[in-house]
């Protein structure tokens, strides 16, 4: 079970985690109201997004990133 603290958070359209909420603003695509979705994980990943190991979704690694850090 991911705990939810701070800015991480769940997406309850596709249910994929993010640590933080510009990660999360970064993986929907499209107009509002319009076409409105979210990215799939290789459409994240082709725009620089990075999966953590602990399964959180960041927009990209920070120089002080640490692979085996879980908050």
């Amino acid at each position: 079970m991911k705990i939810l603290k701070g800015n991480r958070n769940q997406c309850t359209g596709c249910g994929e985690y993010f640590n933080s909420v510009g990660a999360f603003e970064a993986h929907r695509t499209g107009k509002y109201g319009v076409n409105r979705r979210c990215r799939t994980p290789d459409e994240m990943r082709a725009i620089g997004m990075i999966l953590r190991p602990d399964g959180f979704w960041i927009r990209e690694k920070m120089s002080n990133y640490r692979e085996n850090h879980v908050d």
